[in-house]
């Protein structure tokens, strides 16, 4: 099970790299907010899953997720993907 301080470090380097990659303003970046929402369109979801590879050091498929998931959604499975591969305390 992903504890909160997982969840709350993997949203928060998230919600830093939207903000520096995709100029979002970071109080814009809402838990429950979808991709869709934030106007981040298919190729904008390429480059994120590549980036959230590069800063959490697991692989992502952009398959994994789309524009109709959430922040949180996302956050979740990189928390899990970080907590299988022994990377998360």
């Amino acid at each position: 099970m992903t504890t909160p301080v997982q969840l709350q470090s993997v949203r928060e380097q998230m919600v830093s790299l939207l903000s520096q990659r995709f100029g979002l303003e970071p109080e814009s970046v809402a838990p429950g907010a979808t991709f869709d929402a934030m106007e981040l369109d298919s190729l904008a979801l390429v480059e994120f899953s590549i980036a959230l590879q590069e800063v959490f050091g697991v692989p992502v498929n952009e398959e994994e997720f789309g524009a109709e998931n959430t922040v949180d959604q996302v956050a979740e499975l990189m928390a899990a993907k970080l907590r299988s591969q022994g990377q998360a305390g």
